[in-house]
């Protein structure tokens, strides 16, 4: 998908997260407990300085924009956006307490929340943000 400079940053982030996202489902879906903690292992390491990250630049540059107003398409999906990121947080503690269990859930919900991301906000944004808001979000995702 075409995407406009100031965002493709996170939108390869994204590409990686719907790996992330597959990987999980198939590996939970394998049932193979030693694959899956490996799994769990790898996202808890790596959770806080990729997946927090990448979520505190949207939240900052992008939802924040839009958190005034409650009515707009925009705003109500930034809104659901965020729920999303604070379940995936709920996931990642679970994990990083040794409940693998999630990891299913995780994966679908990582992959759910990219595509709706990248096939619903990314497009709203290119229409409704100022250049100057867009390199805002260019530099906090260089």
């Amino acid at each position: 998908m075409k995407r406009i400079e100031q965002l493709q940053n996170l939108s390869r982030e994204h590409h990686q997260s719907l790996s992330l996202a597959q990987k999980a489902i198939k590996t939970h879906e394998a049932q193979n407990a030693e694959t899956i903690e490996a799994l769990c292992q790898t996202i808890v390491q790596d959770y806080p300085l990729t997946w927090m990250k990448h979520f505190q630049v949207e939240e900052e540059t992008i939802f924040a924009l839009f958190s005034e107003s409650k009515t707009s398409e925009v705003s109500q999906l930034c809104q659901l956006l965020e729920q999303e990121h604070r379940q995936m947080d709920v996931y990642y503690e679970q994990m990083k307490n040794a409940d693998y269990t999630v990891l299913g859930d995780f994966g679908i919900l990582l992959k759910k929340h990219t595509r709706m991301e990248e096939r619903q906000l990314f497009p709203l944004l290119e229409d409704v943000m100022t250049e100057e808001q867009l390199q805002s979000v260019f530099s906090a995702s260089s």
